[in-house]
């Protein structure tokens, strides 16, 4: 018969909690790389100039692809819980930016953060 054995189990809860608005989401034949990020608009001013800037900061996760296909089966159950207790989940269309709104990125396919 088995022994008992206690296990001490340490929680660090040193990280407050993320607030994204924004999500990417990259791929490698090996891991998925799930970047969140929070933008907040700010005005600074220099010299007599005011200059409208985004502060962006972010948190990336990097998943092996079974932990990517648990996470997509638990987001799936979640949300299917959430919209019988609460209601449809209503996504907005996407909003198209004019052509000089827009920014074009480029990612190192090494990028993780």
């Amino acid at each position: 018969m088995a022994e008992k054995q206690n296990i001490n189990i340490n929680i660090d809860h040193s990280n407050p909690a993320f607030f994204a608005d924004g999500i990417s989401l990259f791929n490698r034949s090996d891991k998925f790389f799930v970047d969140f990020r929070q933008t907040s608009p700010r005005i600074d001013l220099i010299g007599d100039k005011q200059h409208h800037t985004h502060a962006i900061k972010h948190r990336t996760i990097a998943l092996d692809p079974m932990m990517g296909k648990a996470l997509l089966e638990l987001l799936k159950d979640s949300v299917s819980k959430y919209e019988k207790q609460f209601g449809k989940i209503k996504v907005p269309k996407p909003r198209f930016l004019k052509e000089e709104q827009v920014e074009q990125v480029s990612t190192d396919r090494n990028y993780i953060g």
